[in-house]
């Protein structure tokens, strides 16, 4: 099932997942699929916000599922998740490895798994990189502790991190290592946060949440309190921890740096530089259809701030931020919106706009900040050199009978200071029987770089029930000099009982500079991995999963790169757990 979801991956979320791991989000949202994998939500028990956990599953449609859970009583078997009202085949295929029924629990979970990887055997212990995660739950308690190591640094035990989490009634509090995020994360935003004030009067607070994964530059330390009543939340939380930091000569502080690396001797000296205290506040009131909430935050830091770049920067030791925030369902829509403000004299707003019908999807959002507005913990977290910013994002989708049309994009106001990629794609897939066909089209911008036209074309083909086999072709150009690059890849994945093994080989080719090309290929744990390069090369790579027993898995993944001399690269993830 695993690599069958490999493959359903590329097929219809190509935008979901990032083409390289490389910041602490994208890595952060990958091991939350991982870990939703192994721990299956039960659909007939589910809230809103637990389904909204799931990749691909929009708010409109949680609630629908819901509601076709209520009117049936329970679902007998997640197939009849397909009479759900906006279900498409496309989209229940993709949940589907996602989902159980059943309610049946031991008294106590945990949970240990060991991942690690090599992008260069040669490399040796340099370039190794490691996370080990230990998680334990029993009732309403929970512990989460791991150990982490990024390529390039020298210790093994570089980023250490632990947490519990006890539930009494309605009280909920967490020690040690966490996250928080509410309403559209202007304040306070953890990693790939999903926060919804929807979930009903029964609903439980889900502000804060321990820390499962090397977050450095996000996580907060110290202890949280949620409190639910009714349909009322309201949380409050502490935190002191360590900072990363560049220093002028006179010990003030530069800026920030959030990359959480510490692989040489400027970031080794700036390890922790400068201590964060910070204290938070969250309450909300929800009910069905609507909700309303406030959150404020303040952050004072053992060093003055004194950046050379004074205009789009914070100076000083002491912040403070503030926003409300309200959500409200009407039919097939879902509105959501936040206002918020800091002691920087600077505002930023969010605001989104989703629906879901039988053959049509849409979402649109648009949110735009102030140079000035400052808030260290939330989405826009860059304390120095920032600017006026506005983005918006949309996207138009249908489908009907096997076919969709689905028009996406997202856009800066100066693409050419910001280092996230804009782009605008159209793409159009067609299930005919066991296979599957999808174009797509498209430009992108990133930082300084010209304008890039993109073009993919993928087949998708069930061989047999265990077999599935791929065919991905990319073309990237830009639009105004002689640069290119082309990838064709060959995915196959197959199921021995309780073992898959997944196989790719690829080309790329590059001329010029400027362009990376992107291969997805199987890897170590549950889902897939991808494999990048700017310069021509061929490429191998194989993995496998084995499951022993019913409670350890063992994941293996090798590969090898002709550039032109050949390039090993290896990892390897050990999932043991009881449930």
């Amino acid at each position: 099932m695993a690599l069958a979801l490999l493959l359903l991956l590329g097929q219809f979320g190509a935008g979901f997942f990032p083409e390289s791991p490389s910041t602490e989000a994208d890595a952060a949202l990958q091991e939350q699929v991982e870990r939703l994998l192994e721990r299956q939500v039960d659909v007939n028990r589910a809230s809103a916000r637990s389904l909204l956990a799931i990749p691909w599953l929009n708010p409109v449609l949680a609630y629908s599922i819901i509601a076709v859970r209520d009117s049936l009583g329970g679902f007998g078997e997640v197939g009849q998740l397909q009479q759900v009202p906006g279900m498409t085949a496309e989209t229940f295929e993709a949940i589907r490895p996602f989902l159980r029924i059943g309610s049946g629990h031991r008294t106590w979970t945990g949970r240990v798994v060991s991942m690690s990887g090599i992008d260069s055997v040669g490399a040796g212990a340099a370039g190794l990189r490691m996370l080990n995660r230990l998680e334990l739950r029993s009732g309403n308690a929970q512990v989460a502790a791991l150990i982490e190591k990024d390529r390039g640094e020298a210790s093994a035990l570089d980023f250490l991190s632990a947490g519990a989490e006890f539930g009494l009634g309605r009280i909920r509090a967490v020690l040690g290592d966490f996250t928080a995020g509410f309403g559209q994360g202007l304040v306070f935003s953890a990693p790939q946060w999903r926060s919804s004030l929807l979930d009903g009067p029964g609903r439980r607070g889900r502000n804060t949440r321990l820390v499962r994964s090397a977050v450095e530059a996000s996580y907060l330390r110290g202890g949280a309190i949620d409190v639910a009543a009714g349909g009322w939340n309201a949380c409050g939380f502490g935190s002191y921890t360590g900072r990363d930091a560049r220093l002028n000569d006179d010990g003030t502080v530069g800026r920030l740096t959030r990359s959480g690396v510490h692989n040489d001797s400027a970031s080794l000296a700036g390890r922790n530089a400068v201590r964060d205290l910070t204290a938070g506040f969250g309450a909300g009131y929800g009910r069905n259809r609507f909700g309303v909430g406030l959150v404020a935050g303040y952050s004072t830091y053992s060093r003055t701030f004194a950046p050379s770049e004074s205009a789009g920067s914070f100076s000083g030791k002491d912040l403070l931020a503030a926003g409300v925030n309200a959500e409200c369902r009407l039919g097939q829509y879902e509105l959501r919106g936040e206002f918020a403000g800091s002691s920087g004299k600077g505002l930023a707003g969010a605001f989104e706009l989703t629906g879901g019908w039988p053959d049509f999807d849409a979402r649109v959002s648009l949110r735009g900040r102030q140079a000035r507005f400052f808030a260290p913990h939330g989405r826009w977290s860059s304390l120095t050199g920032t600017g006026d910013r506005l983005d918006a994002a949309g996207r138009l989708g249908w489908h009907r009978l096997g076919s969709s049309i689905s028009v996406s994009g997202n856009t800066y106001r100066d693409f050419e200071l910001d280092s996230v990629p804009a782009r605008l794609e159209l793409r159009l897939g067609q299930e005919l029987g066991r296979v599957n066909l999808a174009l797509t089209l498209g430009v992108r911008y990133q930082a300084e770089q010209e304008r890039r036209r993109t073009a993919k074309a993928e087949v998708g083909l069930r061989v047999a029930p265990r077999t599935l086999a791929r065919l991905v072709v990319t073309d990237i150009y830009p639009e105004k000099s002689t640069s290119r690059g082309t990838m064709a890849a060959c995915l196959l994945a197959h199921r021995f009982g309780s073992a898959e093994l997944g196989v790719t080989a690829a080309r790329i080719a590059v001329s010029g500079t400027g362009v990376t090309m992107y291969t997805p290929e199987p890897g170590a744990g549950r889902i897939g991995s991808s494999f990048s390069s700017s310069v021509s090369c061929w490429r191998i790579a194989a993995g496998c999963g084995v499951n022993v027993w019913k409670w350890l898995r063992l994941g293996l993944k090798t590969g090898c790169a002709w550039k032109p001399q050949p390039v090993l690269d290896a990892a390897a993830q050990l999932d043991i757990h009881y449930s």
